[in-house]
């Protein structure tokens, strides 16, 4: 569904729209510093449910996160992320949070438009959930690409501070140590 208006709800220092995303980004050109992305995963079968070993589950995030043949995920990924690209500046960088479901197409994607690709991310849960079918890892981490629009641009990486800033709440953190990816 391709929404033609949207919402807008505007604060002091930020405003959020509601609304198809390609849509509202026709608007921007060259404006952003970043942009982070949670693309869908496509993981809904369109019945509301999922069989996982002989049990079917309730799962239908909407039509939005409707399964998708592998042609109709590419050409979605590379348009949502052209329309990325020309809404950030040129020293611009783009966040993709995705599973193993979908951040690998969205890489490729961010490839074949150009970017370069700065760090892939390992966002570590502590809770995750259990793999319903025990035939599989438990998924205890979601994958995160860093990667800048324009290659030959110098992007901003505060060393310092993720070097010296105390992480309490992260037992990975070594003190005084350079941040890990995960």
């Amino acid at each position: 569904m391709i929404l033609t208006e949207y919402n807008t709800t505007s604060f002091s220092d930020f405003s959020l729209y509601c609304g198809d995303s390609i849509n509202i980004m026709s608007q921007f050109d060259n404006q952003f510093d970043m942009i982070f992305a949670d693309p869908p995963y496509f993981l809904s079968t369109g019945n509301g449910k999922v069989n996982i070993n002989g049990k079917y589950i309730k799962f239908d995030k909407g039509e939005w996160d409707k399964v998708r043949s592998s042609d109709e995920k590419d050409k979605f990924n590379l348009s949502w992320l052209m329309a990325c690209k020309r809404c950030l500046k040129d020293d611009g960088t783009i966040w993709v949070s995705g599973t193993y479901h979908s951040i690998f197409q969205c890489g490729f994607a961010i490839q074949q438009l150009g970017f370069k690709i700065l760090n892939d991310i390992a966002w570590y849960k502590p809770n995750a959930s259990p793999n319903l079918s025990c035939r599989y890892f438990t998924a205890s981490h979601e994958s995160l690409i860093w990667a800048i629009k324009d290659p030959k641009s110098k992007h901003i990486f505060n060393y310092d501070a993720m070097r010296r800033e105390d992480f309490p709440e992260d037992f990975l953190k070594n003190p005084g140590k350079q941040m890990r990816s995960v």
